[in-house]
């Protein structure tokens, strides 16, 4: 089938991924008879591809030749066979469509899915879990059953202690589908992914489970259609998160389906930075969607964004390097908190380096002298620990790695007017310049750099691309990245630019 696919990609000359053409199959599979017009409106595609699609198809005898858009049962067995739609009852998943149909398909899950999550592992705080509602896990897996694609895609949860991944996985018995290389869960919780992998056996189905701690670094092999995170509450935690689900990510048709707490505006802002650095798209934002048990810190709530990788996406931290900064809150804001009984006025401490951590454990394992289970809440202290200076990262500085494009040839091979720009875009973000030296290629192009008392700034050209490619490397905090961009922009005169931001240190 893929061979097939992709001598259909050649002959149309397509530039998208292979996964749209598989789109278009699994649209025409399921919605059985539609015009071009129509399966372009389904699909969002252009109709010049879906006719041309729709040619080829018939070229290969798998569409009936007639004016309406067909597979014929050749085109039905290739999809059947190839894409794992052999067993999905379509009657079933097409009543999903109406509203009480998938109330009922919700409130068959809850009942089947109850007793297991009576079962689950306690959450560990120092790991940052609030476990969602089972409502909340539901509604996440409804979300990605809205695309018909779900069943031959591959879904990694990046961190599962919401167990998400079994609802999905009791969806897809209901529906009749079966694939044990679809679900995938990668986390550092060891009892979690023991109790994931004893359900879905007891189940009779697979999930693929393995233990993985993302800071260090490791295979994040580019083979998944859809990566769900729910990642600790701080920004590096985000980031990391972020950065590994990228590297995971099959293609620019991938999408990550990211839960994160509300947060101030100006932390709002360092999101939405992040999203933009790494040039990940933001196709849907659903606010409040997800909801927690014991969340304080989130206020029991999350939003989740729907983000598409494009051709253009790259992770801040790239697979092959370890990231060694602090990510959990615990670590980040240490605190203990202290719970009087009310029965023997007993004061009990419970958090950061306690052997009790949460005031669910607390109720349930009761005081250690009348064994009461009412308390009251007393207050807070944080921790000031020592710091461990070897075992901290040593931030050095950040790079700013641009790449021009579309630029003023003319420009571009003037070493003067390189000089001129380099040294006026320094002294315009407040660069302490210390010397700086600039060459010229025969028969064009040129070199310069600026040594920094901050660190350094280089450019290398070549103008009968119309391509620059700069690199500004600063020791201390920069706030100046949006006139950098700015400047060189409109002084060479480029087009399009791509940027991307590196942490360096050890």
């Amino acid at each position: 089938m893929n061979n097939i696919l992709h001598s259909i990609k050649n002959n149309m000359t397509l530039t998208h991924p292979i996964e749209v053409l598989e789109k278009l199959l699994i649209y025409l599979y399921l919605y059985n008879r539609v015009s071009s017009k129509a399966l372009s409106l389904k699909s969002g595609l252009p109709v010049p591809i879906v006719s041309a699609f729709k040619k080829e198809l018939i070229k290969l005898e798998l569409a009936e030749n007639k004016g309406i858009f067909k597979l014929n049962s050749a085109g039905i067995n290739y999809i059947k066979n190839n894409l794992g739609y052999h067993t999905v009852n379509i009657e079933h998943y097409f009543s999903l469509l109406t509203t009480d149909n998938r109330k009922n398909f919700e409130r068959e899950l809850i009942i089947s899915l109850k007793p297991i999550y009576e079962c689950r592992p306690q959450v560990n705080v120092m790991l940052d879990q609030a476990h969602a509602t089972i409502e909340t896990s539901i509604r996440r897996v409804m979300l990605l059953l809205n695309n018909p694609c779900i069943f031959k895609q591959k879904i990694l949860f990046l961190g599962d202690d919401d167990l998400t991944s079994l609802v999905l996985m009791m969806a897809f018995k209901k529906l009749g589908h079966y694939n044990p290389k679809s679900i995938f869960v990668k986390d550092i919780d060891k009892a979690l992914l023991y109790f994931i992998k004893s359900v879905s056996e007891q189940n009779n189905f697979v999930i693929n489970t393995e233990y993985r701690d993302l800071k260090y670094p490791n295979e994040y092999t580019k083979q998944f259609d859809i990566i769900l995170t729910d990642p600790p509450y701080t920004l590096s935690g985000l980031k990391l998160f972020l950065s590994r689900a990228i590297s995971f990510s099959k293609n620019e048709n991938s999408e990550i389906l990211l839960s994160f707490g509300q947060k101030k505006p100006e932390q709002h802002r360092e999101i939405q930075k992040l999203f933009y650095e790494q040039n990940l798209f933001i196709k849907n934002i659903h606010p409040q969607f997800n909801q927690y048990h014991g969340g304080s810190i989130l206020g029991n709530v999350s939003d989740l964004y729907v983000l598409s990788v494009t051709q253009s996406t790259y992770p801040t931290i790239p697979e092959n390097s370890a990231y060694s900064n602090k990510i959990y809150t615990g670590e980040l804001n240490p605190r203990v908190k202290f719970y009087q009984c009310k029965s023997c006025h007993n004061t009990m401490i419970i958090g950061y380096g306690k052997s009790i951590l949460t005031i669910e454990e607390l109720i349930e394992r009761g005081c250690e002298q009348c064994t009461g289970t009412k308390f009251q809440y007393r207050g807070q202290e944080k921790v000031h620990s020592p710091t461990n200076t070897q075992s901290e990262t040593r931030q050095l500085g950040t790079q700013i790695v641009l790449e021009m494009k579309g630029c003023d040839s003319n420009k571009l091979q003037s070493i003067s007017a390189i000089k001129l720009i380099m040294l006026d875009v320094a002294r315009k973000c407040n660069l302490n310049i210390m010397t700086h030296h600039f060459h010229e290629f025969e028969p064009w192009g040129v070199s310069g750099v600026l040594i920094l008392a901050e660190s350094h700034f280089t450019i290398h050209t070549w103008p009968e691309y119309c391509y620059a490619a700069l690199d500004l490397f600063i020791c201390h905090e920069f706030n100046q990245k949006n006139t950098l961009i700015t400047q060189l922009q409109a002084q060479l005169n480029s087009k399009e630019y791509e940027c991307k931001i590196l942490q360096r240190g050890f």
